[in-house]
C-alpha cells in the first residue's frame, strides 16, 4: 500500500511538471547619424558594472546584445543591465533615456524598438535624438 501511495505521488509530480521554455532576444541600437555616438550605460546612478561604453562611429554602426529568459521576452532594461542610458553625440550634446523617457522613443522601452520578428529588435538613433539633446556641459565626460 505504501509504495502504491508513493508511486502515485511521485507520477503526480512528475506529470504536473511543465518543461521550462526559454526566449532568447536580441536587441540592436544603431546609428543612423554621421556623427560619433557613445552610449554609456547606468544602473541606480552609478556605471553599469556590466556594460562598457559603447562607441558608434557612423551611420550603420550597431552594438547587438542578446539575453535569455525562461518568459516570453526579455527586455531591454535586463539586456543592457542598466535602468538608464545616456547618449553622446560628438562629444558635445547628449539625450537620458529611462524606461519612460522620452516618451515613445527610450532605449529601454520594448515597444519603441521596431520588432524585425524571431525575438531580434532595432532601435535606430536618429535626427529626432539629436534635435532632442542638450548641450553637455560637464556631463558628456
Amino acid at each position: 500500500m505504501k509504495r502504491l501511495i508513493l508511486g502515485n505521488i511521485i507520477c503526480v509530480a512528475f506529470l504536473s511538471c511543465t518543461p521550462e521554455q526559454s526566449t532568447v532576444s536580441e536587441y540592436q541600437i544603431e546609428s543612423g547619424l554621421s556623427v560619433p555616438i557613445v552610449l554609456r550605460f547606468f544602473r541606480n546612478g552609478v556605471p553599469s558594472e556590466n556594460m562598457a561604453p559603447v562607441h558608434l562611429k557612423g551611420i550603420g554602426d550597431k552594438i547587438k546584445r542578446s539575453g535569455e529568459t525562461l518568459g516570453t521576452t526579455t527586455s531591454p532594461f535586463d539586456v543592457f543591465d542598466a535602468d538608464s542610458i545616456l547618449i553622446i553625440f560628438d562629444e558635445k550634446r547628449f539625450q537620458g533615456h529611462n524606461l519612460f523617457e522620452p516618451k515613445g522613443s527610450s532605449l529601454l522601452n520594448q515597444l519603441d524598438y521596431q520588432n524585425l520578428g524571431n525575438g531580434k529588435f532595432l532601435y535606430v538613433i536618429d535626427e529626432e535624438n539629436f534635435s532632442a539633446s542638450l548641450d553637455c556641459q560637464d556631463i558628456c565626460y
